[in-house]
């Protein structure tokens, strides 16, 4: 079997080791012992994306006029440009009632779980995750919803994805009322096959499955392609997640969006927007103007084959990624995982005890680099996620601390 089959107690065990990994965060921030870090990324910042006329609205010349807090859906301006986009990548006929804003894609994840919870009034529904994944996202559905959620794993290291239409089967077997995706996933970055990503949209839908696809990874694709679903995207079933969270390292902005059928959508008293009504209202006014521009530049790069604005800094990852490839390469005791999409290399180290314990003598030399436990992998794997989406000298700091590692005596 490729997969690992793991249950609640295995995932709220994965999710705690993300509380030993920041514990010792907290201690080498507290001990000003850290030089550099590949944990997150850091790749655009406002500056870079908003113009002076912007930043001078938002509190240097505060004078225009504007109300407290704005749509609960989110901006129509924002929404405008999400169904563009979508509609010119997949050739569907999205509108403003697939698409609300949310505060980030975890919180999106969190409040389509609690209104599809909603809908099973007599019963709790069941979530089959098809990973790796973030285990974190379940926190909220395992211990206060109280949800059942099965993990299936594929990390065995013969691909991190279903191959077959019979993997897909023997997963639906659990009898899930939802089924998690993440496309690509993560850490690894490796598309789902789209031709099984169909095939199991279909099959839920006529078992009445809702299929949750986290896409906060596609960026950066390797075949310069990305995902690109077709129509039959577009399916009652399907909920869409998303952000620039990660495909910018904008992740302070919390700002991210459901796609979705306008039933689930709903408005400021029904479906997922009632949900976002109290909890963010609307995305500041940066937020907004940053996404509507990060968006008109993918928009003109698709339809006017015109460069991407940021087209030297994506160029600039690929080196990075690159350095970082040829240098670990050297090493015995290094597997690289090559990815198909996002700007993180996931590594494998042989002949170590664990992955909690490489983080904690990276941190004890000065850098980060995420131990990937709290993903779905065995810690005894020692699988570590490096992002190359950083200043070239925190890239050489870390990598010099990880190899210095790695040459000594076992």
């Amino acid at each position: 079997m490729r997969y690992i089959v793991t249950k609640n107690k295995q995932i709220k065990k994965r999710m705690r080791s993300f509380n030993e990994y920041y514990s010792l965060l907290r201690e080498a921030i507290v001990s000003g012992n850290l030089k550099s870090s590949l944990d997150r990324g850091a790749f655009t910042h406002p500056k870079q994306i908003l113009n002076r006329e912007i930043i001078n609205s938002l509190g240097l010349k505060r004078h225009r006029i504007s109300l407290g807090y704005g749509q609960e859906v989110g901006e129509d301006i924002v929404r405008e440009k999400i169904v563009e986009r979508e509609n010119l990548i997949h050739g569907t006929d999205y509108n403003l009632e697939n698409v609300t804003v949310v505060a980030g894609a975890w919180f999106g994840v969190e409040v389509v779980i609690e209104e599809i919870t909603q809908k099973y009034a007599n019963k709790k529904p069941k979530i089959a995750v098809i990973g790796p994944t973030h285990y974190q996202l379940f926190q909220r559905p395992i211990e206060v919803l109280g949800l059942e959620v099965i993990g299936f794993d594929f990390v065995n290291f013969k691909g991190s994805t279903p191959k077959t239409k019979e993997e897909i089967d023997q997963i639906l077997k659990c009898k899930p009322n939802v089924v998690f995706v993440t496309n690509p996933n993560n850490p690894i970055g490796e598309y789902f096959p789209s031709n099984l990503l169909r095939y199991l949209i279909s099959t839920c839908k006529k078992r009445k499955i809702f299929v949750i696809i986290d896409e906060m990874q596609n960026f950066l694709a390797t075949d310069g392609k990305g995902i690109n679903y077709g129509k039959w995207i577009k399916a009652k079933n399907v909920i869409r997640i998303d952000s620039f969270s990660k495909h910018y390292a904008l992740a302070e902005y919390r700002v991210g969006w459901v796609i979705a059928d306008k039933s689930i959508i709903g408005s400021r008293y029904t479906g997922i927007t009632q949900h976002v009504r109290g909890l963010m209202g609307n995305a500041p006014r940066a937020a907004n103007d940053a996404i509507v521009k990060l968006l008109d530049f993918e928009i003109n790069e698709i339809r006017n084959k015109i460069e991407h604005p940021l087209g030297r800094r994506i160029k600039l990852l690929y080196k990075k990624e690159d350095f970082i490839i040829k240098l670990l390469s050297k090493n015995p005791r290094i597997e690289i995982i090559h990815r198909d999409a996002c700007f993180n290399l996931t590594v494998r180290i042989k002949d170590f005890p664990s992955d909690i314990e490489m983080s904690r003598r990276l941190m004890n030399r000065g850098t980060l680099i995420m131990p990937c436990t709290g993903y779905g992998y065995r810690t005894e794997d020692v699988v570590m996620r490096i992002t190359f989406a950083e200043r070239w000298s925190r890239i050489k700091h870390s990598m010099a601390v990880l190899t210095s590692i790695l040459n000594e005596k076992k």
